[in-house]
């Protein structure tokens, strides 16, 4: 009799454990979506030739879903799936080089190498940042912030240039109702 009561009970706590389980994760749903936030670049003086330094910002807010805005106090998780950049709408000094440049989100930021402005724009390049640790980074701070500035500086080699930075994030965010 008390095998019995032992295995009953122990069989009754597995099927709770399993349970619960099942049950949070009924109550969790994922919700992925595209954000992009663009930068715009300026310099429309003409430096004769010298390179001049840039740095613009701009703000990617994960609330412009509203599914998520409906959420933000039931947020559990997020996480970035896909991190991209992308020269467009060039027009300036041919063959103008972005160099000594740098990306930041947040407070974490990555050197990136130089660029061509305006061979990037017209074959449509598209940079993905592998780095995990600003990957990581993006989604902590998304946890814990609704929306991440993420700027860009650097020097072009000569001016005048006029130019966007079109920042691409694919992003999973899990709700949790319980």
């Amino acid at each position: 009799m008390k095998i019995t009561t032992k295995i009953s009970a122990l069989l009754l706590l597995f099927l709770t454990t399993f349970s619960c389980d099942d049950l949070d994760e009924l109550t969790e749903f994922d919700i992925t979506d595209d954000f992009s936030t663009t930068i715009n670049i300026s310099v429309t003086e003409d430096s004769e030739g010298q390179p001049q330094s840039i740095s613009q910002s701009s703000t990617l807010d994960i609330t412009t879903n509203e599914e998520i805005e409906d959420n933000l106090d039931l947020i559990q998780d997020i996480s970035v799936n896909e991190l991209t950049y992308e020269i467009t709408n060039y027009s300036g000094v041919d063959d103008a080089i972005l160099s000594n440049a740098s990306l930041t989100f947040g407070s974490s930021s990555i050197s990136i190498s130089n660029i061509n402005l305006q061979q990037s724009d017209i074959d449509n390049t598209v940079y993905t940042i592998n780095d995990t640790s600003i990957i990581n980074a993006v989604a902590s701070n998304l946890e814990n912030n609704s929306m991440i500035n993420m700027s860009v500086s650097g020097t072009v080699s000569a001016t005048p240039v006029v130019f966007d930075v079109l920042i691409y994030a694919e992003i999973t965010t899990t709700i949790d109702v319980l």
